[in-house]
């Protein structure tokens, strides 16, 4: 029943939105259903960086450093939001955003999933999931308490983790 998926998250939910491989083997996204209609998730081949295009904004993603999971989230060279992978052994993001020091936590669900909870003041108020298990294909869903542009940058930092654990599977 969709309305019980739903009740999970509590009384006010965002929308969905849907998240479309550029091509068969690309980590690029399309993402369809935001409000000002869609977006690009591009990342660079051989970084943990990229960008995100919301209508006519770009948004850069900068990994901070080689070594350290920290990046930044920029439009205009201006900083918007910060990432902090605080352990490199669980898929954990803290993300800090707005003027009044927003925060979020996006989280793997379990060690073997691919699903991620968006976390805010100790409840899930969202969540990026496949749209199924052996495919790239995805979905965003989460309260509209939680700004379009951070919920992307939310899915740009869950398909990093989805591009390490593709690449590690491959190597013999």
């Amino acid at each position: 029943n969709k309305n019980k998926k739903h009740k999970k998250f509590g009384p006010k939910i965002g929308c969905i939105s849907q998240c479309q491989p550029k091509s068969i083997c690309s980590w690029d996204f399309y993402v369809y259903g935001l409000s000002v209609g869609g977006a690009d998730t591009e990342y660079n081949w051989f970084t943990e960086q990229g960008r995100i295009i919301i209508a006519e904004d770009i948004f850069e993603v900068k990994k901070q450093s080689i070594f350290l999971g920290h990046w930044t989230y920029e439009q205009h060279g201006r900083v918007i939001a910060d990432a902090q992978k605080p352990s490199a052994f669980f898929r954990t993001f803290d993300i800090s955003y707005g003027s009044e020091g927003q925060s979020i936590t996006l989280q793997a669900v379990s060690a073997f999933s691919r699903v991620f909870e968006i976390i805010s003041e100790g409840r899930v108020v969202g969540s990026i999931a496949p749209a199924h298990p052996f495919t790239r294909r995805a979905t965003i869903e989460c309260s509209d308490s939680i700004p379009e542009h951070i919920q992307l940058f939310a899915f740009w930092l869950a398909v990093i983790t989805w591009k390490r654990s593709a690449r590690n599977s491959n190597q013999t």
